[in-house]
């Protein structure tokens, strides 16, 4: 009898060491499929801002505001801050829109607090 009860604590013990380490596979994975979910919306919101940027070179504050209303409703939450423009208004000339987001880690409790900043430029010639 004091045979099984050694059994079932050395069952325990390997299920405990077993599942903290799929535990912290899983919010890896996790955190992996969140990033890129959000390197898609910045993507996304910086190309619809080079494209309204290409039709509308001057409008600066436009393409700002084109680039937060594209990334509304995805959970990623971007400012004039992440955002930035260059180009010179002229015809034939590119048009760069720069959008930046730090991306906040889940799993970042168990490692100490990290972000890692996502960014993504679009490039479009202006008309």
């Amino acid at each position: 009898m004091d045979g099984e009860r050694g059994i079932r604590g050395q069952s325990l013990v390997e299920f405990a060491l077993t599942l903290s380490l799929l535990m912290l596979i899983f919010f890896g994975v996790f955190d992996l499929g969140r990033a890129f979910h959000a390197y898609i919306v910045i993507t996304n919101a910086a190309r619809e801002g080079a494209y309204y940027g290409a039709m509308h070179p001057s409008d600066s504050s436009g393409i700002v505001a084109r680039v937060i209303s594209e990334a509304q409703g995805s959970g990623i939450a971007l400012s004039a801050a992440n955002v930035s423009v260059s180009s010179s208004s002229i015809s034939g000339t590119p048009i760069c829109v720069t959008v930046s987001y730090d991306f906040t880690l889940l799993s970042a409790f168990l490692l100490g607090g990290r972000t890692i900043r996502l960014q993504s430029c679009a490039e479009m010639v202006v008309y």
